[in-house]
């Protein structure tokens, strides 16, 4: 296989040309995705990767890990993957990017979401304001497409919204929901009724208000 050269190799030094050649290749951003919000095992990350070969996936995080992405860890003494300091910063960039994303006039509208992605396709349709008075709602999402994993994320909306794969610690609502099902309701106004709700209902709906307001042309399709 030829090596691969770079720009910076061929006289281009552009940062952010730089910047592609560390997250553009292909399953590279998926990766990130899917440890942004907390260290993963290796079984996990090739269940939420459609079409990733534990070939692909291991050379995949070697090279990430080469890069300074990723890095091993244990955590409950378990081997798992998770993102640099430095590849955290990627966040607000990777919101960016996904809105800008959302305006493309080739996307697919085709597929499901892994609950990582449908957690933060709603941190990046999610105005920045502030929620008065603040909500906590308890989020338990399961990956339709792949297995019956099912995650628990503990959503706080205050000065902003933020979103923690850890348990709510005092959740007004508790919302089970397989996690295609529940970006549908998110971005594509499905009826709440789709997904079981716990709790106090007004919570959640005004959560999606907000974010249906400003938002309204929303869909799933690459919105994690």
């Amino acid at each position: 296989m030829p090596t691969k050269r770079s720009y910076a190799s061929q006289g281009d030094a552009c940062a952010t040309a730089h910047a592609m050649e560390l997250v553009g290749d292909r399953w590279t951003y998926p990766v990130v995705r899917e440890l942004m919000l907390g260290p993963k095992r290796f079984a996990e990350l090739e269940n939420a990767l459609l079409g990733i070969t534990p070939a692909v996936l291991t050379a995949r995080l070697r090279q990430m890990e080469s890069a300074g992405l990723v890095r091993r860890g244990v955590r409950e003494r378990t081997k798992v993957y998770e993102l640099t300091d430095w590849a955290r910063d990627l966040r607000p960039v990777l919101e960016d990017l996904g809105r800008w994303a959302m305006q493309s006039p080739i996307r697919s509208t085709e597929g499901g979401l892994t609950p990582d992605a449908a957690v933060q396709s709603m941190l990046t349709v999610a105005p920045r304001r502030r929620m008065s008075p603040p909500v906590e709602v308890a989020l338990h999402l399961r990956d339709d497409r792949a297995d019956a994993t099912t995650y628990s994320y503990r959503l706080h909306w205050a000065a902003a919204l933020t979103i923690e794969r850890s348990p709510a610690r005092q959740p007004q609502a508790t919302v089970v929901a397989d996690s295609s099902t529940w970006a549908d309701v998110v971005h594509n106004s499905r009826d709440l009724s789709a997904v079981d709700v716990r709790g106090d209902v007004t919570v959640v709906r005004r959560i999606l208000d907000v974010i249906q307001a400003d938002y309204p042309h929303t869909s799933t399709a690459n919105a994690g």
